[in-house]
């Protein structure tokens, strides 16, 4: 029953986008084009070379070439295998979905248990420095010493969810820890690390588009203009700023460049961009699905994971921003 109404959810969606491009094709090409421009200007450069790394790195090495001090100290601090190091490293030096897909990785490669993606993807799928001190804060709200400040919150809100989540939600599943997958991800023996990667990076080219495609239609159906007027109402953001909140919770990007033109203090401009960029959206959330399927990872609980660092990340931003500018 709950599979055949996701099937007729999934075709009447598919529908919908359907009759937009076809009756309304200037605003989907230009959504579309603005989501691939996003992905080429900022996805490609900030992700593929850490991609071919990584890929290089967990195909070649058994313990992945840390110090055993640091995977030791990693494991006791978030409780999960030390081997899971490489997917918070690499995690928050490239940003969204390397976490995700390290953490996926390293399970079909028998390195990690079921528990231990759980666990991993809770605080290890970030937004990169480049995208949040780069793009973000020089580029869209035009000041740069904030995306330090976000950069910073959202480092101390990973390890705080992660250190919280492994030791009380996750910490049920603690008896799945040593259950390593039986079986590896079906994949080309002669494909390369490059290879690899560029089809990674194209199956998250290819969620942007579509999201920035559904976030045209929801606009033009007004939607988001009348959630947002509702929401408005209850929280207390101006209409502008939640505007910018609903429409991130679908694409982060969007819902930044709509916060761009808020007139709302910096420290409320600060709060809601960083909630975006520790929550990432549901098109992050379903960029990194697409990576964990097979693992048994539950989305639930990730998209929980998601929450709670986007809510703690805006607190401690909004506070800090707050201190500064005092």
């Amino acid at each position: 029953m709950r599979n055949g109404l996701k099937i007729l959810f999934v075709n009447i969606a598919a529908g919908i986008i359907i009759f937009f491009l076809l009756f309304y094709p200037e605003q989907m090409i230009d959504a579309a084009e603005s989501g691939l421009l996003t992905w080429f200007n900022n996805v490609i450069p900030s992700l593929f070379p850490f991609m071919v790394t990584v890929n290089i790195i967990t195909g070649n090495s058994s313990r992945l070439n840390f110090p055993s001090f640091m995977s030791s100290a990693f494991e006791k601090a978030f409780k999960v295998d030390g081997a899971g190091i490489i997917a918070y490293v690499f995690g928050l030096l490239s940003g969204y979905p390397l976490g995700a897909k390290i953490s996926a990785d390293l399970y079909f490669k028998n390195k990690i248990g079921k528990a231990d993606v759980q666990k991993l993807i809770a605080f290890c799928c970030n937004a990169g420095p480049m995208f949040i001190v780069g793009t973000l804060a020089c580029e869209i709200l035009d000041t740069p010493w904030l995306g330090y400040v976000i950069l910073i919150s959202s480092l101390i809100s990973n390890t705080i969810t992660g250190m919280l989540l492994n030791r009380t939600v996750f910490g049920l599943h603690d008896k799945l820890k040593y259950s390593l997958n039986s079986c590896s991800r079906p994949e080309n023996g002669n494909s390369s690390a490059v290879q690899n990667s560029c089809e990674a990076v194209i199956r998250v080219g290819g969620y942007i588009i579509l999201f920035s495609v559904i976030s045209s239609i929801l606009e033009i159906l007004g939607i988001i203009d009348v959630a947002s007027g509702v929401v408005s109402i209850i929280i207390p953001l101006e209409y502008t700023e939640t505007k910018a909140l609903l429409t991130g919770f679908l694409e982060m990007t969007c819902g930044i460049n709509v916060l761009a033109g808020s007139t709302a203090s910096l420290g409320v401009k600060a709060a809601v961009s960083s909630f975006l960029v520790s929550f990432g959206g549901i098109s992050v959330i379903a960029q990194s699905a697409d990576f964990l399927r097979g693992t048994g990872a539950d989305l639930k609980l990730f998209v929980l994971s998601k929450f709670v660092n986007g809510a703690l990340t805006s607190v401690i931003t909004y506070i800090s921003v707050v201190m500064i500018l005092k």
